[in-house]
């Protein structure tokens, strides 16, 4: 069948954009209200559809949770492979993977993390959530050691560092809303000064 030289989207282009849309109403609700507190009834309320039609795209809430926090998941692992395919030290790609990781969490509009929201999906869903935060986590540490190493940031304890900035960035998508004024780039930069240079005016 013609596509009208790509002009019209396909049948199958059109159900990933209203998938799409989906998650992101989703994660904000999931965001703003937590996971349990919110239903699928209320989802499919905000999107204005009915709650059967949400099942063609996904089969509970259980998958709909799943998918908006393998998307925040998605957006670090992206950061991960563009620091790791760029020239640099080990604090141009430690600056580089966080400020990438917070333009794409603000940018796609994932689910902020929580252990309970995690536990709360099926086994096999657990294991692969948490194997994604561990490979992070491990270049973050791995990067941080490195810098250390070249003796571009002082000595700091690597396992607190990596987890606070995993965990600063993560707590972003429960404060920052799409109409927010500061763009992806500027939160940013500001939070990767603050990452870098603290708060005390030296």
């Amino acid at each position: 069948m013609a596509k009208w030289d790509g002009a019209v989207a396909s049948r199958e282009e059109v159900r990933e954009l209203k998938r799409r849309a989906a998650l992101r109403v989703a994660a904000r609700i999931f965001n703003e209200k937590g996971y349990h507190a919110t239903s699928l009834d209320e989802v499919a309320d905000v999107i204005g559809v009915t709650k059967t039609a949400l099942y063609y795209y996904f089969k509970n809430k259980e998958q709909l949770l799943y998918e908006c926090i393998k998307l925040s998941y998605g957006c670090g692992q992206r950061a991960r492979l563009e620091s790791e395919a760029m020239d640099g030290t080990a604090l141009d790609k430690l600056s580089f993977l966080y400020r990438r990781f917070i333009e794409l969490l603000i940018i796609e509009r994932g689910a902020y993390t929580t252990m309970a929201n995690i536990r709360a999906l099926p086994e096999d869903a657990q294991a692969e959530l948490l194997d994604r935060r561990r490979q992070l986590d491990r270049y973050s540490r791995m990067l941080i050691e490195k810098a250390i190493s070249e003796g571009s940031i002082r000595p700091v304890d690597v396992r607190l560092t990596s987890n606070f900035f995993l965990g600063a960035v993560n707590w972003i998508l429960r404060w920052h809303t799409e109409d927010d004024a500061m763009s992806p780039e500027e939160v940013s930069e500001h939070f990767l000064d603050l990452f870098l240079n603290g708060i005390v005016k030296r």
